[in-house]
This record gives C-alpha cells, sequence and structure tokens, in this order.
C-alpha cells in the first residue's frame, strides 16, 4: 500500500467504531490497536465482505447467471459505459452527487463488464479526490451505497479498491445528515417529498449494512416507522405521489422499491397498508399508459422517452401487478432481453439481483377492466379508444396545486396530454436542465402557457412564487367523469383567477370523447363582473408540424397519427401558431397554437379535435345549435348545442353548463339531462 493508500487508510480507521459488538474482536481491531492501519482498513474491508449478514442484495451465484446470461450485444455496450464513465472526475459528471459518473453506472454494468483494473482506477480516482469528500450535493451518500452494492461480490474488485469510497460515505454521511436533519415543512412541505425518500432511504441503508461506521447505526432507527409514515403522506390512497410529476412518481416508485427489496432480503418487512399502498404506485404507471409506451408528461419531466413497456415487465413480477404483464406482452411483445431467458430488474435504483422471470412466467395476465383510467384522489384522467399502440388517448390533470406540497408540478391546471391514432401530438415541454426560475427557459416550462390549457388576461393558473414554490393554493374541483363503452366525458372548474383585480370566479374545462371519432373540448370562463374585459386563450402544445387551414383549422402533419384543430365558430377566437420560444437540446420544442377570445363578461370556447391516420383528411365541420330552455333560447354559454358532422353523419351534442337543468330542445333532440349525444343516447 503506497502512501496514497496508506492516508486514506487513516481516514477510514478514524471513522470506524472498532468496539462495537462483532468488530471488537476481530483480527483487523487487533490491527488497529496495535498502530497497523494498513493491515486494520484491508481487515475491515475483508471482515465486512465475508459476513453473512447483512445481505447487500447481490451473490455471486447472481453474477455468475448475468454473466453467462449477458449477450454479446450487452457485453459490447457495457463496456463502452465503463469507458465513457471511468475518466469522469469523482463527484463530476452532469451532477456532484455522483450522476453521471461511475456511482450511477447500472449493477449489470459494472458486474459483467467491470475489469480489475477498472475498479483499481476508480478507487485511485476517489482517493485523489480525498480533499472533496464530504463536499458532493445532497443525495450522494444513496449513490454511494449503491456502487458498494454492485461491487461487493466481485472478485474483481479488491478491498484496496472499495477503501475509498467509504472514506469519502463516512464524510458525505456527516455532511448530508447536517443538511437533511434541518428539512422541515418549510422547505419540503407538509406532505412528503421525493427528496427525503432519497435521502432517509439512503442514511438507512448505509446504517443497516456498516453500523460499523460512527454514527451510522443510530439509522437503522428509520425502519420501519419513518417509511410507513412516508408512504402515507406523500402518496395519495390511489397510489399516486403528491408532487404533480409523472416522472418523479416513477422515481419515487423505484426509491420506495429500492429500500424494500434490501429489507425483504435481509428477512425484514413492512405493514399490509405499506405493500399495498406501494403496488398501486405501480399500477399508476401502466394506468395512464399513453400507446407509443411512454407516460403523459405532466409536471417536471427529465425525459419523455421513459419507455414504460419494459418497466412493466418488472413492476409485473415486483408488485404482483397482472396488468402490467398483459399491456406489456399485448402492445409490446418479444422485447429483446440483453440476457438471454433471465429478466433483470429494469427500475432506475435497482437494489437487489434477481432473476425475475420466475416470478413473471408464474404471474398470470389480466387485461385492464376498463379502457379509462380515474385516480379521483390525486386528479388524473385517462381516456382511451382502446388498449393498442394505435389507439387515441387524452389524458387531464386536475391535481392539487399548493405552495409547496406539490413542488414538481407546474401551474397548468386541466392540463391536457393527446395522442392521435398512437402518436403523441398534445405533448409536455419537459422540465429543462436548470433549477433557477430566473432562467426564462426554466422558468417558461412552468408556466401555463407552455402547456395544452387556458389563460385569462395572461396570467397562470397558480400563482408562481419562486424555485419549487406557487404562491397560492388552487384545489380543482372534477363534477363529473362518465366512462361508457361509446365515449368518456370529463368535467372539472377550478377558480385560480379569483385572485385578480378583475377576478374570473370559475375557469372550466369539459373534454367528451366519442371512442374511435372526435373529442369536443369546452373551455368556459365566469367572469366576476360582466362588464370587465378579459382575454381568454387555448393553449396547446403540438409536437408535429402544423398548417393552417380555413377559419382558423389547424392541421398537423407527418407519419402516423394526426390531429385537426375544428374551433367552433361563435365560440372561437383568434388563430396563432408560432414556434416553441425557448427550445432546448434534448427537450421537445413543440409548435405553439392559441386560440385567443377578447370578451367583455364571460367567455366560452369549443374545439373540435378530430384524430385521422394513414388515409386522408376526413370531412368534418361543426357549428353551434340553438337550445331552448327555460321558455328561452339559452346563450351557448349556459347551454352549448352543436352539431358535429364527419364524413357525412350528422350528431348533436348537448351540453348543460349552468348550476340548474330544465327540459330542453336542440333541433329534434330533446332531454332534460345535463349531458346528450345523439350517437350515445336515445
Amino acid at each position: 500500500m503506497d502512501d496514497l493508500m496508506q492516508q486514506v487508510a487513516a481516514i477510514v480507521c478514524a471513522q470506524v467504531d472498532w468496539d462495537c459488538p462483532g468488530l471488537a474482536t476481530t483480527p483487523c481491531a487487533e490491527a488497529f490497536r496495535a498502530g497497523e492501519v494498513a493491515a486494520a482498513a484491508l481487515g475491515l474491508m475483508r471482515y465486512l465482505r465475508e459476513r453473512e449478514q447483512p445481505f447487500l442484495g447481490y451473490s455471486a451465484d447472481y453474477v455468475r447467471q448475468l454473466r453467462a446470461q449477458a449477450t454479446p450485444a450487452f457485453r459490447e455496450q457495457a463496456r463502452r459505459t465503463l469507458d465513457d464513465l471511468l475518466p469522469v472526475a469523482f463527484l463530476g459528471g452532469d451532477w456532484p452527487d455522483g450522476r453521471g459518473t461511475l456511482l450511477a453506472a447500472r449493477p449489470e454494468v459494472l458486474q459483467v463488464a467491470g475489469r480489475t483494473e477498472d475498479f483499481e482506477a476508480y478507487g485511485r480516482l476517489v482517493a485523489e479526490s480525498r480533499e472533496t469528500w464530504g463536499q458532493g450535493a445532497i443525495h450522494t451518500v444513496i449513490n454511494l451505497v449503491r456502487y458498494l452494492q454492485a461491487v461487493w461480490p466481485l472478485e474483481e474488485c479488491s478491498d484496496e479498491a472499495i477503501l475509498p469510497l467509504f472514506g469519502s460515505l463516512a464524510a458525505q454521511m456527516e455532511r448530508e445528515w447536517e443538511w437533511a436533519r434541518r428539512w422541515n415543512e418549510h422547505s419540503h412541505g407538509s406532505d412528503g417529498h421525493n427528496w427525503w425518500v432519497a435521502q432517509f432511504g439512503g442514511m438507512w441503508k448505509a446504517g443497516f449494512l456498516f453500523p460499523e461506521f460512527k454514527g451510522f447505526a443510530q439509522f437503522q432507527a428509520f425502519y420501519p416507522d419513518w417509511f410507513e409514515r412516508e408512504m402515507r403522506v406523500l402518496i395519495f390512497p390511489d397510489g399516486m405521489t403528491r408532487e404533480c410529476s409523472v416522472a418523479y412518481h416513477l422515481g419515487t416508485t423505484d426509491l420506495f422499491l429500492d429500500a424494500v427489496r434490501l429489507a425483504e432480503a435481509n428477512g425484514l418487512s413492512f405493514s399490509a397498508d405499506f405493500y399495498e399502498r406501494l403496488r398501486l404506485m405501480g399500477e399508476v404507471e401502466w394506468k395512464l399508459l399513453q400507446p407509443d409506451g411512454n407516460y403523459p408528461a405532466f409536471g417536471d419531466c427529465f425525459s419523455l422517452g421513459a419507455h414504460l413497456f419494459e418497466r412493466g415487465r418488472s413492476l409485473a413480477a415486483l408488485l404482483d401487478v397482472p396488468e402490467a404483464k398483459y399491456l406489456a406482452e399485448h402492445m409490446d411483445p418479444g422485447r429483446p432481453s440483453g440476457f438471454g431467458k433471465m429478466l433483470v430488474e429494469t427500475l432506475n435504483y435497482p437494489s437487489v439481483g434477481e432473476d425475475l422471470q420466475p416470478a413473471y412466467e408464474a404471474l398470470e395476465t389480466r387485461r385492464p377492466a376498463t379502457v379509462d383510467t380515474c385516480l379521483a384522489a390525486s386528479g388524473y384522467y385517462a381516456m382511451r379508444s382502446d388498449w393498442t399502440t394505435a389507439a387515441d388517448y387524452a389524458a387531464i390533470e386536475a391535481s392539487p396545486h399548493g405552495t409547496v406540497v406539490s413542488s414538481h408540478g407546474h401551474s397548468a391546471i386541466f392540463d391536457l396530454k393527446l395522442c392521435a391514432r398512437g402518436r403523441a401530438l398534445l405533448i409536455g415541454n419537459g422540465k429543462g436542465p436548470d433549477v433557477d426560475y430566473a432562467n426564462p427557459r426554466r422558468r417558461w416550462r412552468v408556466t401555463t402557457p407552455s402547456h395544452s390549457a387556458t389563460t385569462v388576461d395572461g396570467e397562470d393558473n397558480v400563482l408562481i412564487r419562486s424555485t419549487y414554490r406557487f404562491g397560492q393554493v388552487v384545489l380543482p374541483t372534477v363534477d363529473a367523469w362518465v366512462s361508457e363503452p361509446s365515449y368518456a366525458y370529463f368535467s372539472g372548474v377550478h377558480e385560480g383567477y379569483e385572485r385578480l383585480d378583475k377576478k374570473v370566479s370559475g375557469t372550466r374545462r369539459k373534454l367528451f370523447y366519442l371512442r374511435g371519432d372526435y373529442w369536443i373540448l369546452v373551455d368556459r370562463f365566469t367572469a366576476g363582473n360582466e362588464e370587465d374585459e378579459h382575454t381568454y386563450r387555448q393553449h396547446f402544445q403540438v409536437g408535429a408540424s402544423c398548417r393552417l387551414a380555413e377559419e382558423g383549422c389547424v392541421i398537423t402533419e407527418g407519419e402516423g397519427g394526426n390531429l385537426l384543430f375544428l374551433p367552433v365558430v361563435g365560440a372561437s377566437g383568434e388563430v396563432s401558431l408560432e414556434p416553441c420560444p425557448y427550445p432546448l437540446e434534448g427537450y421537445p420544442a413543440p409548435e405553439q397554437l392559441v386560440y385567443t377570445q377578447a370578451a367583455c363578461g364571460h367567455g366560452l370556447l369549443v374545439t373540435v379535435l378530430v384524430p385521422f391516420g394513414e388515409q386522408a383528411l376526413p370531412e368534418v365541420s361543426a357549428r353551434l345549435l340553438p337550445v331552448v330552455a327555460d321558455g328561452r333560447t339559452v346563450s351557448p354559454w349556459e347551454v352549448t348545442g352543436l352539431e358535429v358532422t364527419l364524413d357525412g353523419r350528422a350528431d348533436v351534442y348537448v351540453d348543460v353548463h349552468t348550476q340548474w337543468n330544465l327540459p330542453w330542445q336542440c333541433e329534434d333532440c330533446r332531454g332534460s339531462g345535463r349531458l346528450f349525444h345523439s350517437a350515445c343516447h336515445d
């Protein structure tokens, strides 16, 4: 051991409680008391790696199976990954918490492609950076522990190669606890936060796996009480997280699974309620699944290319979700594996080496009971034509937005995502790479105009105060959700514009879907004073090239599904189509389609959205129809009557918006219900 590693050994030895049970009588402890620091440090590494409990999650048998099954293509890709990551400075990369460095390499990459010289080089790189130990960003601890778990059973990774990682871990644990113990409702909200799951989950793992280090053992107390509480406060009863971000929901699911699987591998378990809510977290993914295999990008989203089919196979096996298996096999059959007949976990934060194929094969498939999704507690809704990759799909977010609780959400109540014939056309703009809201590229992505939502007088739905903070609480009310074989229907209202000097008391969005044919989008605005002038806008984020047509119509172009935006004369506005104002490399840059209506008093915008495929654009028209009720012809703002003609077939649609409903007549149709469509009702 050279001078550098001697220094590292001394640092590590100083962090160890040599008198703790199990360690006090070992040869390495005797070596430490005799002043033989190098022998003590290396002996400690060997002691930790040879003990059977606690189990770090990966066995030598699993690694042998993994290597035997790894395909040449995976081996080649894994080798390229390591070659790219090895030169990156410790705590360098994209994030100063280990992401973008070898710490973040997937376990199977390290276990299949890692060589002795790789681990020795990395250990020395960490040793050389000892002056920066403890200076990593929050969550460095969890990445350090994951790396140690992955390399733990590898003969190629020597004791000396992992020794510097423990020096860094000890320093980082102290630093991160100084930060994390100060977190409270002011910093992260009263309803939990994924930061807590990452931080305290990582510290629990470090304390559980390495209690020989000073101060580590106390974090074993996080199990099970802290995990049980966090599951209750962070997760809605329907399984969705409270942070208003589908991407962060996926990551939070993986963080919980990371801790749960390690606990179970060591004989620990959680309550039945905990497991049920964890299962529901996994179900959220298939329930919101788009036909292209992605998630609807509500809120902060880093990558819009996350493939839920691949994740679905792992979640099906881990959480007993038969619908996830059904959708993976029917919508994404024949997906190649990098490990032959093995099913290797594909989640973001794997922590246990296990071939999931036996559990996956034993699980029966189950077709979803409905094509629609209602997560009423959290406010996420989706409607589809069917469960195929060529389906029509629309999803709406009606989640509550608070000052801090929904920190990864955006100021967009009733944001709309849509796929036509399987192609995503109303999309999200992602999060952007910058955290600071002072940067317009980041802040714009949080504002309402960067979503398929509505604005009043150019103001955001929810007042944005600062980074991850809103300046008000907006609680949408969903007063109708209908899922029938021939149609689906959503109706909700929010009061976000009550804060304006010229108040708009209610901002309502309705979406009617005649399965396989079209959507009717109704946006209704209730002005506080009928004499006040307002500017009402429908915003659409269109992820395809578009062309303007007559009477404000807009038509998307390109291969696959397309969409016709058909504004209804008399309930429309001036059309504009502009490029994305803040395009970013690696993020979508959707076209900005806006319908603007200047009105005195109330407002009403109605747009028919018509999906079509490779065939020619269908012949479509739409017009307002008079509706008679209350002994008079009511206004479209009170009751909207429409005639939608699609390829020669004329449909009548009636939607009652008022608080009251009376018998009505529209053309030859009569009724007294609040919702009517001639193709769905007698």
